[in-house]
């Protein structure tokens, strides 16, 4: 199942080379540099590699881009993110 992310590299250098591991119908987008990280959307044709994971992030939904029509996966995705989140801290 296709799968959207949003990612936060802290160097241009480490996008690139994370980026390798794309698939040819994987969606990058550059979102530029915010609060010194160079970020991307990214949706997946199936799950994300794991070279991705240290650098997803999870900003309010949606942040500053969407991917048409993904906006109630990343929703729902974000939700059991954050609710794993919180049982962990109690």
């Amino acid at each position: 199942m296709p799968t959207f992310r949003k990612y936060a590299f802290p160097s241009q250098a480490t996008a690139d080379k994370t980026m390798q591991s794309l698939q040819p119908h994987d969606n990058a987008v550059p979102l530029g540099e915010i609060d010194g990280f160079v970020c991307y959307d990214i949706l997946f044709q199936d799950t994300p590699p794991a070279a991705f994971t240290p650098y997803i992030v999870w900003p309010a939904p949606l942040g500053v881009h969407s991917f048409l029509g993904w906006d109630e996966q990343y929703i729902i995705d974000w939700e059991n993110h954050h609710n794993e989140s919180e049982q962990e801290t109690e």
